[in-house]
């Protein structure tokens, strides 16, 4: 586990205004304070605030979806004969075994793309603890956490290659988790870094708990 020193960085820098904004404010590419009618309350809108961040990364979420439903359908497809062939021998069921993990896939990284174009996120803190609320269309869910039972916030930090070569371009992601009696994941696998260290660190000095980051 180690702490990451951020003072150097050109990042925005953490904390809630002193007073309620009265519109809504960008703080970075995928943060925005919107109002809020009650005191002491903060509301986070966490989510591409573009639609062409969004588009980018549909794209990316497809490239992925290509490559894990691709290969088992296209196995699948290949040998769809197979089901039908009777008495139904042990190759029907690796047939059919690719053929679901095909579509699972599909529609796993389907939901995912349409998440990614369309879904929101937002972050409600105020002194008794933070709502998490997540919306999709007409759809949505909320889950509160209780400020006495946030003991800090956790960033996992995830590095990949886009070439098995020493010398191929790297990348990072990134994780943020409230930990407590429970581990709450805010934000999956986001390659915004000046997003993650601002909400990290703003709602470590909003509840007062440390911030953590591993790799």
């Amino acid at each position: 586990m180690t702490r990451i020193d951020h003072t150097q960085e050109k990042n925005p820098p953490p904390g809630f205004p002193t007073q309620s904004v009265a519109a809504p404010q960008k703080i970075s590419d995928w943060i925005q304070l919107l109002p809020s009618s009650k005191p002491d309350t903060h509301i986070i809108s966490y989510s591409p605030q573009d639609m062409s961040s969004r588009i980018f990364g549909a794209i990316a979420i497809a490239i992925f979806a290509g490559v894990f439903s691709g290969v088992p359908l296209y196995f699948g497809i290949r040998g769809w004969p197979i089901l039908f062939e009777r008495p139904f021998e042990q190759a029907g069921f690796v047939v059919a075994g690719a053929l679901l993990i095909g579509l699972f896939f599909l529609v796993y990284f389907g939901c995912l793309i349409l998440w990614r174009l369309f879904g929101s996120t937002f972050f409600t803190a105020s002194k008794q603890g933070l709502e998490i609320k997540k919306r999709f269309s007409f759809f949505s869910s909320s889950r509160f956490i209780r400020a006495d039972d946030i003991q800090c916030l956790r960033v996992h930090i995830k590095r990949t290659s886009s070439s098995s070569d020493s010398g191929g371009d790297w990348s990072s992601w990134y994780t943020l988790w409230v930990v407590g009696r429970k581990k709450y994941m805010l934000d999956s696998k986001t390659p915004s870094r000046e997003s993650v260290v601002w909400l990290s660190e703003t709602l470590s000095e909003w509840f007062g708990v440390p911030c953590e980051w591993d790799r």
